[in-house]
Order: C-alpha cells, then structure tokens, then sequence
C-alpha cells in the first residue's frame, strides 16, 4: 500500500511542474514603434515600473498635461499642454496585455522625455497622431477600449471605440 501511495504521489508532484519558467513572460514581445514626435513602446516591466513609481517628483521633470483625447478608427490623437520651450517627445507605454472586457481593454502610460525646459509660465500645445494599426503591429481591427494614464499626475481617461474627450 505504501509503495502504491508513494507511486501516486510522484506522478501528482511530476503533473504539478510549471514547465517553462520565463522569469520575463511578455518580454518576447516587447518592442517600440516611432512615430512623429512620439514612441510607442510595448514592455510590461517598464509598464510596471511606471506603475508602480506613478507622480514620482524625480521622474517628472516636465509638467504637462491631456487636454483633448479622440480616435477615430485605427487613429488616436492627444493634445497636450506642455510649457513652451520645452523640447523632446512622449513615451507611450503599453504592457502588451489585453483586458478581457467588453470590449477588451488595454492600458497605456504617457510619460515625457524631455532634454530641456526653459523656464516661464507660457505653455504650448502638441498633437500627437499614434497610428494604432501600426503600433499594435495590425491587432487593432476589433473594438477595443483605450485606457490612458498620464505618468505623472493621477489623471486617467477612458476612451472606448471610437472617442472624442476634451478636458
């Protein structure tokens, strides 16, 4: 009986293995996109780290801010309020996972990479056009939902279908 019982038990620890264990899961997939004055990059440990650093005074040097949000179709475009004289681009960051909702969702971060700032109260506005048939490398035929998080403030916006937001 004892040795049937120590039979059972090794088969249930050998059908309880993890096979592959990737530390990274995702990172096979991860990639950038560059589009006009922006990068869309898809990484979800820098997805995380942005997470979980969200208004870290140390990482946001540039104070701006979404002032409009619309998609139409396979285009999204961001207005966005930066002080003028500022100049580099914006950082989309997706972890590369789709919520299973309906409709599915994904979650994006917008955060600022800027090498200078001058000072002055004065802001500017950007446009920026991300093309998602291209950034989503042509997973963007369904429906889905956009979720966008400005790195840097507790600001989010939640864009389904086809949107148009103004703040």
């Amino acid at each position: 009986m004892t040795s049937v019982f120590r039979f059972f038990l090794l088969l249930f620890l050998f059908s309880c293995s993890t096979g592959d264990s990737d530390v990274n899961p995702g990172l096979e997939n991860s990639y950038q996109f560059m589009g006009q004055g922006y990068r869309f990059t898809v990484d979800a440990g820098k997805y995380q780290r942005l997470d979980f650093n969200r208004k870290d005074p140390s990482l946001c040097q540039v104070n701006f801010e979404i002032t409009s949000i619309a998609r139409v179709g396979n285009e999204l475009s961001l207005e966005v309020e930066r002080p003028k004289g500022c100049t580099g681009t914006y950082e989309l960051v997706w972890d590369g996972l789709w919520q299973e909702s309906s409709p599915r969702r994904m979650q994006l971060y917008l955060t600022g990479l800027f090498a200078t700032c001058g000072g002055g109260s004065e802001t500017e506005v950007d446009v920026i056009k991300v093309d998602l048939e291209k950034a989503l490398l042509g997973k963007s035929n369904e429906l889905f939902t956009i979720y966008l998080r400005e790195h840097c403030s507790f600001r989010d916006f939640n864009c389904v279908g086809n949107c148009e937001l103004k703040i």
